[in-house]
This record gives structure tokens, C-alpha cells and sequence, in this order.
């Protein structure tokens, strides 16, 4: 597949990762309120969730593979990097939606050890902060810094 191709997954597929985003956000605070009992269901939401965004992670990084954009990126750093467009998606937006994935992946395995227990506190504070991450990073068409189309 080429670049257009992979730039149209991602492009669409965040759609979907933006909506579980929000489900599963709600879902976290409305149990995190009741102070529900984390269980072993819940755990496999968590799971769920995580394949979702780890679907448009590996996306993204065939996206990033194929992109001119990171292939200028890398051709002259120096110069780049005073380049905002093409530092955001040379350097920024790939590594913090990395880490905003790594950081929800790790989550996800250390909160298994919570069954039992009332996690949804514990998962409520982390998530926020992965969230922003990972929607400060989205190149959002109403964004003065880098902007994108919100369809393709």
C-alpha cells in the first residue's frame, strides 16, 4: 500500500478511535462515581479498548513510514525542526501518540492487578492525563498550529 492509502485508514479510523475514546472516558468517570468494584469484565473492556487504539497506532506508524512529510522531516533536521508543519508530523504528533498508547497499554496490564478492588478512581485520574496527550497531538482542522482537513 502507499501513503494515500494508509493517509485514508488513519484519517477515518480516528473517528472510530475518537468515539471509544469518549465511551470509554464516560464509561470510566460514571463507574469511577458509583465507586463501582473493578472486575474482570471491566478488564476485558479495557483490553478491548486498547486494541482499538492500537489498531490506529500501528496505522499511524505505517502512515509515518510512507509519509513525505517524515521523509523531509529526516532529510534535514536542523532546518526542520524550526519547520512547524513538519515538525509536528515529523517528531511531534508520532512520538506523544506513541507514548500516549505505550502509557495506556501499560495502564491496562497494572490495572489487572486491581480486580477487586475500586480501580475506576485509579483508572479516572491516569486516563485524563493520557487523554490530553493524545488530543493535544490530534492535528485538529480548527488547530492555529497545524491544521487538517477532518475528512479526506
Amino acid at each position: 500500500m502507499n501513503y494515500s492509502h494508509w493517509l485514508l485508514y488513519h484519517s477515518y479510523y480516528r473517528w472510530i478511535v475518537l468515539i471509544a475514546m469518549l465511551i470509554q472516558i464516560v464509561w470510566i468517570y460514571i463507574n469511577h462515581r458509583n465507586k463501582t468494584t473493578f472486575e474482570i469484565k471491566h478488564y476485558q473492556w479495557l483490553v478491548l479498548f486498547c486494541m482499538l487504539y492500537n489498531i490506529q497506532l500501528v496505522l499511524g506508524w505505517m502512515l509515518y513510514l510512507t509519509s513525505p512529510i517524515s521523509n523531509a522531516f529526516w532529510d534535514d533536521l536542523p532546518a526542520t525542526l524550526k519547520n512547524r508543519q513538519l515538525r509536528f508530523f515529523g517528531l511531534e504528533h508520532m512520538s506523544m501518540m506513541t507514548l500516549g498508547i505505550v502509557l495506556m497499554n501499560t495502564l491496562t496490564f497494572l490495572v489487572k492487578k486491581k480486580v477487586g478492588t475500586p480501580a475506576f478512581t485509579y483508572l479516572w485520574k491516569r486516563y485524563i492525563f493520557i487523554y490530553i496527550i493524545i488530543l493535544a497531538s490530534v492535528p485538529w482542522s480548527f488547530s492555529p498550529l497545524t491544521s487538517r482537513p477532518n475528512f479526506r
